[in-house]
């Protein structure tokens, strides 16, 4: 069953040519009563058509999960790998600011479906 969860997140990116970028990403997710998960990966993004106002963009990051919770003898906390996989469409809504919708699969077992704001300096 899916567990809905507050999501907020932040990356920086790196230009490697006009359709790959590299970064480190931050996400907190806070699910129902106690459940907290913090993902710290570095990811990938191609860009498909970077020039262009509409552009579907594939990204992957691999790194760390913490996930936290609480049980009946007391808080717990425990660590492991994540990656995850999806796409998206970035939409240039200024030279400087772009939303994206995105979805992401993947392991520890999640999907992610959301949005992206972006600015460039």
């Amino acid at each position: 069953d899916a567990i809905d969860h507050f999501t907020l997140g932040g990356s920086v990116r790196w230009q490697l040519t006009p359709k790959v970028s590299v970064g480190p990403e931050f996400v907190f997710m806070r699910g129902p009563g106690d459940d907290r998960d913090v993902f710290l990966t570095g990811k990938v993004i191609v860009d498909f058509m970077p020039a262009r106002l509409v552009s579907p963009y594939f990204v992957a990051d691999g790194g760390a999960m913490l996930h936290g919770d609480r049980f009946v003898s007391g808080p717990y906390w425990s660590s492991e790998g994540a990656v995850s996989a999806g796409g998206g469409v970035r939409i240039n809504v200024t030279p400087r600011l772009s939303i994206a919708p995105e979805f992401r699969i993947g392991w520890e077992p999640h999907m992610r479906i959301g949005a992206l704001v972006t600015w460039r300096p």
